[in-house]
């Protein structure tokens, strides 16, 4: 009997060996599987690239503010308002700081809760391509809707509204929702992630 034919008695073990590396084997495709199908990851990522029910995609932005001051979304304020930018905006640029998708949101840290609420006074002009000449936007926060314009041509907007209190938590973090139902795909089999709808040229709060 040549020396590596195995014996009678070691064959048994050799199959009983192999058929356990396939089952392992097996079960770690079917973990594999069970993960692709159903991946562990946060809330914000499954519903922006798994689930897909929203086009913008939560990050850790917070951007400090003090009421009374005029924060440009052009160029020149590029700094200030990238980080008040939590998803849905393109970077700011000559005209402005362009909407991307349904929604966009800005988040931003107070130095204190408003006693009275606060009035906002935005500067926006519409996205448009003929035959659809305007744009809607709806701004909520705290799921408080606040306000719905709608901006009509290419010539900028001042959009003002009352932001009371209860839409401000205790923590002074503001966070505002710009929801845009006319949106203009950029073609027809683009995602809607890329949607234009509005320019923000300027952002400003004052106390009531």
């Amino acid at each position: 009997m040549p020396w590596f034919e195995p014996t009678r008695s070691a064959r048994p073990a050799l199959l009983l060996g192999g058929y356990g590396l396939a089952a392992a084997l097996a079960a770690a495709e079917l973990a594999i599987l069970a993960l692709a199908l159903n991946p562990n990851v946060n809330d914000d990522y499954r519903a922006y690239y798994i689930d897909k029910t929203t086009t913008c995609l939560n990050r850790d932005a917070v951007g400090r503010y003090t009421p009374g001051r005029t924060v440009s979304f052009r160029s020149d304020g590029a700094r200030e308002a990238t980080a008040m930018m939590v998803c849905g905006w393109s970077g700011p640029v000559a005209d402005g700081t362009h909407s991307l998708g349904e929604t966009s949101r800005l988040r931003l840290a107070l130095p204190s809760p408003p006693g009275d609420g606060l009035l906002a006074v935005l500067q926006m002009a519409a996205v448009i391509r003929p035959p659809q000449l305007s744009q809607r936007v709806v701004i909520s926060a705290s799921g408080i809707r606040l306000k719905q314009a709608t901006l009509s041509g290419p010539a900028p907007t001042t959009v003002s509204f009352a932001i009371p209190r209860a839409a401000v938590p205790s923590t002074g973090m503001l966070e505002m929702e710009f929801d845009y139902p006319d949106g203009i795909a950029q073609s027809p089999a683009a995602s809607k992630i890329y949607n234009r709808s509005i320019k923000l040229l300027s952002f400003r709060l004052d106390a009531l």
